[in-house]
């Protein structure tokens, strides 16, 4: 019985449950029961527990169930607070909870701090306030005040609210001063740094750069909107209005340094030599980005360090010494375990089974070593745009409805737990206690910003194409060379827009897996874009690629490895005429040139 008793699964999957406007899963637990104290008794007994979670409903079931004094998910007001924004607004959501007349008149008992409605209405104050930020006029926070002060019960709420209302008005105000004056400040005191004297940089302290590069990256991090971080908000880059200025910040201070890294290698009539030393230092600090647990910034090293303009300098390799060499190549291998990435596969469980999301639930404790990281002293600053990536391609791969029109709630409960693992890394930031160094920040943020072709033209006056032949330098250009994408596990996200369509040049997400033929990626495309009245037949795919050329990718193909890899992965359907369509599908053609693989 013992073997059998250790064998059992503490959790088990049972089936479905459907009620009207709702689909609840079943999940069987076995929990023990508590022993006697009787030494003699060698039995372990155990009960079984029906556990129900909430799938996939309507917007008016997923507030009911919010509210149930009965519900059994621990964490289901974290997750709908967190995601409500995908399906519903602000205002909509206040007014549905003040529409429950049971709980509203259930405010007049003398427990009413312990309704669902007061627990609640706490959590959004105290770990979602930024969903009301909305200047100037605030118009959810307002309509929130509006409503608790018709309670008399909810005063206390109200006053806290009110508090929270007059703070934002108070940052609008003054908003634009200290920025300006602080800008003002770090241009003075960029202007005494030109960017072709090195002398500046080689001066720095290793550990001072690691140091400003971890203060100003925790401090823009512990800024970010967890929110702004889901897929559907923060991709899209064609919309007017800035949703997620946050990601956006978080994203140009990124560039800003690899820019920094690649203009201090190229911007100066140094030797091969010098440009050598200056590589090596950029390696230390990377290790020092490392050891502080600043992964953004090691990234962005690294980054630059591989891109084309810089990896192409063979006589500068050459010249590199081989124990920064060994760090480096090192720091390039054990990066994507370091930043503590969950992988695709234990992320796109599709059944959406309680017991499997305890299965990632586990996994996600051994793949993100967050206690052991936060136990130790200062912060973790990650590298966003892994995450970004993930919650892109949760966004892609799973409906955001079900049939029947039902929210599906298991994609939101999945983009919050990545979610949550932002929340955790943000508050490690806050045990980061690092000095200010001035004279390195205005350095860093001395430069302009050079394009791709502008760097890859520096660096071909560096060493020209005839100088950068093949070397006895021994370093590894396998490390250098390997692609930076956006591919995980045999996929990949690509962008796809239709021509002609009322709603512009708009992009739309697509997750492309290895297996994915051209119908089947027209037919997702379509649906994204709201267009599943029209055939997939009626339509070719057509790849963009750089100086106005095009890929025209045929009609069976593997679109995963017809497409070009050199290219950007932005795609057009085109709607093409039946006498067309034939030549078009016959083989990849170019509309000018041909595209490299």
């Amino acid at each position: 019985m013992g073997k059998w008793e250790l064998t059992m699964e503490p959790v088990q999957e049972w089936g479905e449950e459907h009620e009207e406007g709702a689909v609840f899963g079943i999940t069987l637990r076995r929990e023990p029961v508590q022993q006697s104290a009787d030494p003699t008794e060698a039995f372990v007994q155990y009960r079984t527990c029906k556990v129900r979670r909430l799938k996939a409903a309507t917007l008016d079931k997923l507030v009911d169930h919010l509210l149930d004094p009965c519900c059994q998910e621990q964490d289901y007001g974290r997750i709908l607070l967190s995601t409500y924004r995908t399906f519903t607004s602000s205002n909509i959501l206040i007014e549905m909870l003040f529409q429950r007349d049971k709980l509203v008149s259930a405010l007049d008992s003398t427990n009413y701090p312990n309704s669902s409605l007061w627990t609640v209405l706490q959590m959004w104050l105290e770990e979602y306030s930024d969903d009301f930020r909305d200047a100037p006029m605030h118009s959810s926070l307002r309509l929130m005040c509006l409503q608790l002060r018709g309670h008399a019960a909810l005063f206390t709420l109200a006053k806290h609210y009110e508090i929270l209302l007059k703070k934002f008005q108070g940052e609008d105000v003054v908003a634009g001063v200290p920025v300006e004056q602080e800008e003002s400040a770090l241009s003075k005191e960029a202007s005494d740094f030109e960017s072709d004297n090195l002398m500046d940089f080689m001066s720095f302290s290793v550990s001072d750069v690691a140091e400003q590069l971890t203060r100003m990256d925790a401090d823009l991090f512990m800024e970010v909107v967890p929110f702004q971080c889901l897929g559907c908000v923060w991709s899209q880059r064609d919309k007017k209005e800035n949703l997620s200025p946050t990601i956006w910040a978080t994203i140009t201070q990124f560039n800003a340094v690899t820019n920094r890294v690649i203009t201090s290698l190229l911007r100066s009539s140094s030797s091969a030599t010098q440009r050598a030393r200056v590589i090596e230092k950029w390696v230390r600090i990377a290790q020092g980005c490392k050891e502080l647990k600043n992964f953004s910034s090691l990234k962005a090293i690294l980054s630059a360090l591989q891109s084309n303009p810089i990896y192409r300098l063979r006589k500068t390799w050459a010249a590199v010494s081989r124990e920064a060499l060994s760090v480096f190549e090192n720091l390039c291998e054990t990066f994507p375990d370091e930043n503590c990435v969950l992988t695709s596969r234990e992320i796109f469980v599709d059944d959406g089974s309680q017991a499997d999301m305890d299965n990632t639930t586990t996994k996600t404790s051994k793949r993100f070593p967050l206690t052991k990281q936060m136990s130790s002293a200062g912060g973790t600053v990650p590298y966003l745009g892994t995450y970004l990536t993930v919650l892109t391609m949760l966004d892609t791969a799973l409906p955001d409805t079900v049939e029947g029109g039902l929210i599906n709630f298991e994609k939101r409960r999945r983009e919050y737990e990545i979610l949550r693992q932002i929340r955790q890394l943000q508050a490690s930031c806050s045990q980061y206690a690092l000095p200010h160094h001035p004279q390195i920040a205005a350095w860093l943020q001395s430069q302009k910003l050079l394009s791709d072709q502008e760097s890859y033209e520096l660096s071909r006056q560096l060493e020209t194409p005839h100088d950068t032949s093949p070397s006895n330098s021994g370093w590894s250009h396998r490390t250098l060379t390997k692609k930076l994408s956006s591919q995980v596990d045999d996929s990949c996200i690509i962008r796809v827009s239709v021509e002609f369509c009322n709603n512009g040049n708009m992009y739309k997400s697509i997750l492309l897996t290895s297996q994915d033929k051209t119908a089947q990626v027209i037919q997702r495309a379509l649906q994204k874009h709201n267009l599943e009245d029209v055939s997939e037949q009626d339509f070719t795919l057509v790849q963009v690629l750089t100086q106005g050329r095009e890929l025209h990718i045929p009609e069976k193909a593997n679109v995963y490895y017809a497409m070009s890899t050199s290219a950007n992965y932005d795609f057009v359907l085109r709607r093409c005429s039946k006498g067309q369509r034939k030549q078009l599908i016959r083989s990849v053609s170019l509309s000018s040139g041909r595209a490299t693989k």
